[in-house]
């Protein structure tokens, strides 16, 4: 074989193995489900199910290893403060009482980094873990795990979740599971009890 019919050969094994590598290898990155304790209920609603909602305004803190920046944090809390959401405080890596290292930190919304110990699927973005109490439908704690490389609406969209909000798979909506496909559309979260 001439070197011009090696080079033709080499660029039709590529162009072929391009083809099939692009649609089979890529994936979309999206977020868990929630971890919780309630009942799935299947939903078949015009906007994002509330399961259940805080008794009272959690405190929110962002633990000292957390891959978020206190300014995305101010913007994440006032978005859905904006909806009528609240929040008692939030502390940014100070962690005063230790919260941080609690298995169920009451009253609280801490932010973790995905660490060793949390299973979380490879192309997940992030997870939620909320604990409702199911005498009184309300929620009690919320853990939330990001991973190293934040996107745009992730940490407003797992804050939903803590505030009992599941996936909702509308275009262009922030609780979407599939990150490509969200946005900002907050329909259906604002709080009814503002």
């Amino acid at each position: 074989m001439n070197i011009y019919a090696k080079a033709l050969l080499s660029v039709v094994v590529y162009v072929l193995l391009l083809s099939w590598a692009i649609p089979n290898l890529s994936q979309p990155a999206y977020a868990d489900s929630p971890v919780a304790n309630y009942r799935r209920i299947p939903t078949i609603e015009d906007a994002p199910l509330q399961v259940a909602s805080w008794l009272q305004p959690p405190v929110l803190i962002i633990c000292e290893y957390a891959p978020v920046s206190e300014v995305r944090v101010n913007s994440a809390v006032k978005f859905w403060e904006g909806l009528g959401h609240s929040f008692r405080r939030s502390e940014y890596k100070r962690n005063s009482q230790d919260k941080c290292l609690s298995e169920n930190p009451l009253g609280h919304i801490l932010v973790h980094i995905v660490t060793k110990g949390v299973k979380l699927e490879s192309t997940a973005l992030a997870q939620t873990h909320f604990f409702v109490d199911n005498l009184t439908n309300k929620i009690d704690w919320a853990v939330i795990y990001i991973r190293p490389d934040v996107r745009e609406t992730v940490l407003e969209h797992e804050l939903g979740h803590a505030l009992g909000f599941l996936h909702f798979n509308k275009i262009n909506h922030l609780m979407n599971q599939k990150w490509e496909m969200g946005g900002w559309d907050k329909e259906g979260l604002e709080n009814p009890r503002r």
